[in-house]
């Protein structure tokens, strides 16, 4: 069964079943949301693959960068992810944790490394667990 959910982006809510919903509006700033779609319980030691929506309300085309501080324990794959100017496309980061643990992280989202959104719109904080 598949999961929607909706996440609320600069320009409205965004369904997807990706658990992050990534809006970028026509002056190429980035909004991220956490959509209703779990990520789920990750396993200590293996890598996990987090599902990002990414609707591109400017058409911006260019690089998609996502950036963390560094968390004890949490390894992250964070690739830039290329920004075709398609309307809506799909995009992914990976994590592990090292052993059973709650971790939070803040992630940003940056366009065209640009600063991104008005205030924190462009950052989103996770709750990852591990058991």
């Amino acid at each position: 069964m598949t999961h929607q959910a909706p996440a609320i982006g600069c320009c409205g809510p965004v369904t997807t079943d990706a658990p992050i919903a990534v809006t970028i509006n026509p002056e190429a700033r980035v909004n991220v949301a956490r959509s209703g779609a779990p990520i789920g319980t990750l396993t200590p030691g293996e890598w996990h693959t987090v599902a990002v929506t990414v609707v591109n309300d400017g058409f911006v085309t260019g690089p998609l960068a996502v950036e963390a501080e560094p968390v004890n324990g949490l390894h992250l794959e964070l690739p830039d992810h290329e920004l075709t100017g398609e309307h809506r496309q799909d995009a992914a980061f990976r994590v592990r944790l090292d052993s059973p643990t709650i971790v939070d992280v803040t992630l940003t989202f940056r366009a065209l490394g640009a600063l991104g959104g008005l205030a924190n719109h462009s950052t989103i904080n996770l709750l990852l667990s591990a058991q």
